[in-house]
């Protein structure tokens, strides 16, 4: 009797630490990505000719929480309060404007996202793209992934640069792509698959430049 007692104690403490071992493994638990992944965000074509900075930073925050227009950001961004009074979409829209130093002084110039100004942490990545794995981890919807889109700026060869942003994933036939989504032309935008070997580089044409992921919404602005 003595020996069965002891016997059903052992096996509800072993219960009870295979309890405890499926909750720890459960709130450290691993993404694995899928070899398919997409979300489903709207493209917000850029409203000027060098708005692709504010139209990237609308798509990613729209999909996460706060959709923030360009004007605002563009207001916020220059120190100004006229840039949704500036002719947006549709074309003709506004052209930037220059000093004699080439600075562009209008609305309708080029920047960088501000998503802290909106309530949005993030981290940024410079002179080189996430890796494949990244992506994937970044936005599948597979339990314990990111879930998000992000941000991404390549850097022309001749100078000056533009942003999109990435939506999605896949592996065909052993090549990996990235689902972009491309806010050029002007009150457009378009959506295309490009290989992960073009996305990070294409020599006499473009080098990755910034990245904006792990945005993250804490609400506010």
């Amino acid at each position: 009797m003595v020996k069965k007692m002891q016997k059903t104690c052992i096996l509800k403490k072993l219960l009870r630490f295979l309890i405890l071992c499926s909750f720890l493994i459960g709130l450290t638990g691993c993404c694995r990505p899928a070899l398919l992944g997409s979300l489903p965000v709207t493209l917000h074509p850029q409203e000027t000719s060098n708005w692709c900075w504010a139209a990237s930073g609308q798509m990613v925050m729209h999909y996460l929480g706060n959709n923030v227009s360009q004007c605002t950001q563009a207001n916020n961004r220059f120190g100004r309060t006229d840039c949704c009074d500036i002719d947006l979409c549709p074309p003709p829209t506004e052209a930037p404007q220059y000093d004699a130093f080439n600075n562009c002084i209008n609305c309708a110039c080029p920047g960088w996202p501000q998503f802290d100004k909106y309530g949005f942490t993030f981290k940024t990545k410079e002179g080189s793209p996430l890796t494949w794995g990244q992506i994937r981890k970044q936005i599948s919807n597979e339990r314990f992934c990111k879930k998000k889109p992000y941000a991404f700026s390549w850097g022309w060869t001749g100078g000056g640069g533009h942003m999109m942003v990435a939506k999605g994933y896949v592996s065909l036939a052993g090549v990996n792509y990235v689902v972009i989504l491309d806010p050029w032309a002007p009150c457009v935008g378009d959506e295309r698959i490009i290989t992960y070997d073009f996305y990070d580089a294409a020599p006499g044409h473009h080098t990755h430049w910034r990245t904006y992921y792990n945005v993250t919404y804490t609400g506010g602005s």
